[in-house]
């Protein structure tokens, strides 16, 4: 029977080589000169690595979970990131990695996480599991020359180095401000996540208005192209003036690419739209852990409502239940029931309907949420509404 458990300082050589080769397998095995203290000082520090072990200790598949504090609904809670999930090519298509993410749910059970988000290779891989696309994003790639209608020409520009990077601090919450997924960052998670790239160091300059940060882009050059990992405005004018930054690049770069919640508007900004290949995309993945415990975890805008759940989790037979969601002057509480339920729906529908992602409208068009009462459909709506959502770490 596999063993699920910490991965020890010993096999990070094991675990680091079946990462390498599921997430690249034309590098080939992982690098057998680099020492152990070079792997762990690479190894991501900030999170705990886990495995799925054999009868004769084999590891079967493999993970590391990450510990954020994300926005929901104006509160903050933990959120688990579950990421490099991997299994060698010999234990592949035998059910290891679904075991794998069942044991990491029950782990973050106990420890208190409600809420779990993962990057997905294949969004119907991860489906299968109870996981749903919990936001989107803008993609967009424009030459260079092509930003200068929409450049601003105000305030200063500096460099900011990674062991200065909290200073971005109040220009990234102001930019993500008012939307839900979006984390507390810490001193060392700037400095060893945002400046640091999985090969190489980004870089990261600074908009400042008399005197404050208000935006700032973190990224990287290589092939004639300029990757904006981060791209980040308190304001429209802080938006534009970070474009002129990326525009004094026209003598060294062929491309701009950039990322994020809100480079729609880039689309209006150029006098030439035919230069701006956009496209929205998929983005993270959500998964409640522990439905009462999720549910009651965030505030709701009503002030009374009664409405029975029967929620359906084939990974997390403690959701698997029916539930009376109980809300009272905007706090609620979860307790299983046998009563008969107000709605069907399983656990990730009402995944995307906690974080706001998706409404209740669409999810019933859809045919995710099956209505049994129609006072229910009303009730639940007002209680699970549509809000902008964004993860903005890359895990």
């Amino acid at each position: 029977m596999p063993e699920y458990r910490p991965v020890p300082d010993e096999r990070e050589d094991d675990r680091a080589r079946i990462t390498s080769y599921g997430f690249d397998a034309g590098s080939g095995p992982y690098d057998p000169d680099a020492t152990l203290d070079e792997r762990l000082e690479r190894r991501w520090s900030f999170g705990e690595a886990y495995a799925l072990y054999g009868d004769d200790e084999a590891m079967l598949s493999t993970c590391v979970h990450m510990a954020f504090t994300a926005r929901l609904r104006g509160e903050w809670l933990p959120v688990a990131g579950v990421s490099a999930v991997a299994s060698p090519p010999e234990h592949r298509r035998q059910g290891y990695v679904g075991d794998l993410l069942a044991a990491s749910l029950a782990d973050y059970r106990e420890r208190g996480w409600p809420l779990a988000a993962l990057h997905p290779f294949d969004e119907s891989f991860y489906a299968r599991y109870g996981w749903a696309t919990g936001e989107r994003y803008w993609t967009a790639a424009v030459e260079p020359a092509a930003l200068a209608p929409a450049a601003g020409e105000t305030g200063t520009f500096r460099r900011v180095r990674a062991e200065d990077g909290e200073c971005l601090t109040p220009a990234y919450e102001a930019w993500l401000d008012g939307v839900d997924l979006a984390t507390r960052r810490s001193a060392d998670w700037w400095r060893d996540r945002l400046f640091q790239g999985v090969d190489d160091e980004r870089y990261c300059y600074a908009w400042e208005r008399d005197g404050e940060v208000r935006g700032y882009v973190i990224y990287d050059i290589a092939d004639d192209r300029l990757k904006a990992r981060e791209f980040a405005s308190a304001d429209h004018e802080a938006y534009r003036n970070l474009l002129r930054f990326l525009r004094d690049h026209s003598s060294q770069v062929e491309a701009i690419e950039l990322s994020g919640p809100d480079h729609a508007r880039l689309i209006d900004l150029v006098a030439d739209r035919d230069a701006v290949e956009a496209e929205i995309r998929a983005g993270k993945m959500v998964r409640i852990v522990d439905v009462p415990a999720a549910l009651e975890a965030v505030p709701y805008a009503v002030d009374g409502a009664d409405i029975t759940l029967d929620v359906s989790d084939g990974h997390a037979d403690w959701n698997d239940d029916q539930f009376a969601l109980r809300v009272r002057n905007g706090a609620a509480t979860v307790e299983p029931t046998d009563a008969d339920p107000d709605v069907s729906l399983d656990i990730g529908t009402l995944s995307q309907l906690l974080v706001g992602h998706r409404g209740v409208e669409r999810a019933r068009a859809d045919g995710d949420l099956v209505v049994h009462d129609a006072d229910a459909a009303g009730t639940l709506a007002r209680s699970f509404p549509r809000r902008e959502t964004f993860l903005p770490e890359q895990f």
